[in-house]
C-alpha cells in the first residue's frame, strides 16, 4: 500500500492550459533530489517521488516539496505528465520497464532519464504506452544534491529523444536555469566518454601529477596548492587561445632532453605511470606539430623516444 502523502489537498489539473505539467521522479539520489527542488522552485508541481523504501521515499518527498511518495512506481507515475527516472544507470531500463508492463505512464507523458552515457532508446517500452522518451544530461560533476542545485543552474545540458518531447525537454532545461545543446542519440557514448576524460580522468591526471611530487620530496599539504595556481592558469590559456594555441612545455618546444630525464626519473622511482606519461606525451607532439612550434626532426625523435 503507497503510504500517506504529505499533502493531499495540493493536486493540480495538469489539462490546465499555461500551467507547468505535474512531475514525478523515481529515483531520488544526488539528480533526482537536486532536480526535484529546482523544478519546484520554478513552479513545477512535484506529483510524487518514488524510492526502493518507503522511509526514503517519505526523506525524499519532505526534500523536494512532494504532494506523495511510493515504494511503488505504477499508481504514482500515472500522475505525472513528465516521468523522471533517476536511478542508477544499471536500473534504468529495467525500471522503465517495469512501469510499462503494468501501464503505469500515461498517453504523452515525457518519460526522461539523465544519463549521460545511454540514450532514450533505453525507454522504448514506455511507447508501450503511448508515452513519448527522451534523456536530458547536465554536463556536469555533483559530488552532493546541495552542491547540484547549486551548479545546475548555468550548466549545459545535452538532450535528445522523440521529437514530440524535445519542446518539453527543452523548456525544462531553461526552466532549470541551464543551456540545451541537442544531440544525436547515437552519439551518447562518445560524448560521454569526452566528459570522463575532462572530469574522471582530470582527477586521475592530478593524482599522478601529485605522486610525482611527493616522490619529489614536496609535502602533501603544499603540492597541490603549488600545482592549483599552474592548473587554473592552464584552463584560462585554453578558454581564451584555445587549444592547440594553450599548449606550453618541452613538447611544445621540442626539448628532447628535458623529455628524456622525464622518462629516466619515472623508470625509476614512478615506473606504474610511464606507459600514462608516454601515451599523453604521443599526443601532445601531435598538438605541438598543429601548434606550429614542433619541427618535423623534434618531432620524429620524440615519436621514437615516447615509443609512439
Amino acid at each position: 500500500m503507497r503510504p500517506s502523502p504529505p499533502d493531499e489537498t495540493q493536486h493540480c489539473n495538469p489539462g490546465v492550459q499555461g500551467s507547468k505539467p505535474p512531475v514525478v521522479i523515481v529515483g531520488c539520489g544526488t539528480v533526482g533530489t537536486a532536480l526535484g527542488r529546482l523544478l519546484a522552485a520554478s513552479g513545477y508541481p512535484i506529483e510524487g517521488v518514488i524510492t526502493r523504501s518507503p522511509s526514503t521515499a517519505r526523506r525524499a518527498a519532505a526534500r523536494v516539496g512532494a504532494r506523495a511518495f511510493s515504494d511503488r512506481p505504477t499508481p504514482l507515475c500515472r500522475q505525472g505528465a513528465v516521468v523522471f527516472i533517476t536511478t542508477p544507470d544499471d536500473a534504468i531500463k529495467k525500471t522503465c520497464d517495469d512501469i510499462a508492463a503494468h501501464a503505469g505512464f500515461q498517453r504523452e507523458t515525457v518519460v526522461i532519464h539523465c544519463s549521460g552515457a545511454l540514450s532514450s532508446e533505453v525507454l522504448a517500452s514506455a511507447r508501450g504506452c503511448h508515452a513519448l522518451v527522451a534523456s536530458l544530461h547536465p554536463l556536469q560533476s555533483f559530488a552532493s544534491a546541495e552542491q547540484a542545485e547549486r551548479i545546475l543552474p548555468g550548466s549545459y545540458c545535452t538532450i535528445e529523444g522523440d521529437v514530440s518531447a524535445l519542446g518539453v525537454v527543452s523548456r525544462l532545461v531553461k526552466d532549470l536555469g541551464g543551456i540545451a545543446v541537442e544531440i544525436k542519440p547515437e552519439a551518447k557514448a562518445l560524448y560521454h566518454a569526452a566528459a570522463v576524460v575532462a572530469s574522471n580522468y582530470l582527477v586521475t591526471l592530478l593524482d599522478i601529477a601529485l605522486t610525482l611530487n611527493r616522490l619529489a620530496g614536496i609535502a602533501p599539504e603544499a603540492a597541490f596548492e603549488a600545482l592549483l595556481p599552474l592548473i587554473q592558469g592552464t584552463l584560462q590559456n585554453i578558454h581564451s587561445s584555445g587549444i592547440p594555441q594553450a599548449l606550453t612545455g618541452p613538447i611544445a618546444r621540442g626539448d628532447i632532453q628535458t623529455v628524456a630525464g622525464h622518462l629516466e626519473a619515472m623508470s625509476k622511482q614512478a615506473p606504474d605511470v610511464l606507459a600514462i606519461y608516454k601515451s599523453l606525451g604521443c599526443r601532445t607532439v601531435t598538438l605541438a606539430r598543429a601548434k606550429g612550434t614542433l619541427g618535423d626532426r623534434a618531432a620524429r625523435e620524440l615519436l621514437n623516444l615516447l615509443g609512439c
